[in-house]
C-alpha cells in the first residue's frame, strides 16, 4: 500500500470513528448514552454533519494559507457531512417518530427547525450526487454554481441547530462564529480581489 493510499484510509477511518463509537455503544453498552439513547445519537449525528461541513469549507482558506493537508480529502469530508446528516435524519425518522407520517407532517408544519433540517438535507443530497468526477465533467461551469449552495446549507444547518431545543446557546454561538469566519474570509477576499482587478483595468 502506498503512502497516499494509507493517508486516505487514515482520514476515512478517523471520519467514520464517531459513527463506529456510537454504533458500538448503542449495540453493546446503551447505558453510556444516557436515559434516551435515541436523543443522544440524534444530536451527535447532527453536530458531526455540521462539523464535517465546517471542515470541508475550511479546506480552501487553509490552502490559501499554505496548509494543504486536508485538500486532497475535501470531497470525502463533504460526503461524510452528508453521511452524518443522513444518519441524523434516519435516527429522527426511525428512533424519534417511528416512521409516523402524521407526526412527520405535523413537525414540518409546526416546527420550523424540522423544515429547515429537511431542506438542508435535500441540498446536501444534491451536492453528494454531483460530487463524483464524472458529474464535474458533465455539469462543467454549472457544477460551481450548484456547489455554491454549500454556503446556504451551512447557514440553514446553523439556524436548525439554533432553533432546536436540544442545542445549547454556547454551541450555537461557537458554530456561528466559525461559520462567520469561514464565510467572512471568502467575502473579504472577493471584495479585495474585485477592487484590485477593477483598479488594474483602469
Amino acid at each position: 500500500m502506498t503512502i497516499k493510499k494509507l493517508k486516505w484510509w487514515v482520514v476515512f477511518t478517523l471520519s467514520a470513528l464517531p459513527f463506529l463509537v456510537s454504533a458500538y455503544l448503542y449495540s453493546f453498552n446503551p447505558r453510556k448514552l444516557g436515559i434516551d439513547p435515541a436523543e443522544v445519537l440524534l444530536e451527535s449525528a447532527g453536530e458531526w454533519a455540521l462539523r464535517f461541513l465546517l471542515i470541508t469549507l475550511a479546506c480552501s482558506p487553509l490552502r490559501r494559507l499554505g496548509i494543504r493537508i486536508l485538500n486532497p480529502y475535501r470531497r470525502m469530508l463533504g460526503l461524510y457531512s452528508f453521511f452524518y446528516a443522513s444518519l441524523h435524519l434516519c435516527i429522527y425518522l426511525l428512533g424519534w417518530i417511528s416512521l409516523d407520517l402524521t407526526t412527520f407532517i405535523d413537525d414540518l408544519l409546526k416546527r420550523p427547525f424540522i423544515y429547515l433540517g429537511m431542506l438542508s438535507w435535500l441540498l446536501l443530497l444534491v451536492l453528494a450526487v454531483t460530487s463524483p468526477k464524472f458529474m464535474v465533467k458533465k455539469l462543467k461551469k454549472n457544477w460551481v454554481k450548484v456547489h455554491m449552495s454549500t454556503y446556504a446549507v451551512i447557514l440553514l444547518v446553523w439556524i436548525h441547530l439554533w432553533l432546536q431545543s436540544r442545542a445549547s446557546a454556547f454551541d450555537a454561538i461557537l458554530y456561528g462564529a466559525c461559520i462567520a469566519l469561514l464565510l467572512g474570509e471568502r467575502i473579504y477576499r472577493r471584495a479585495v480581489l474585485g477592487k484590485v482587478k477593477k483598479a488594474s483595468s483602469l
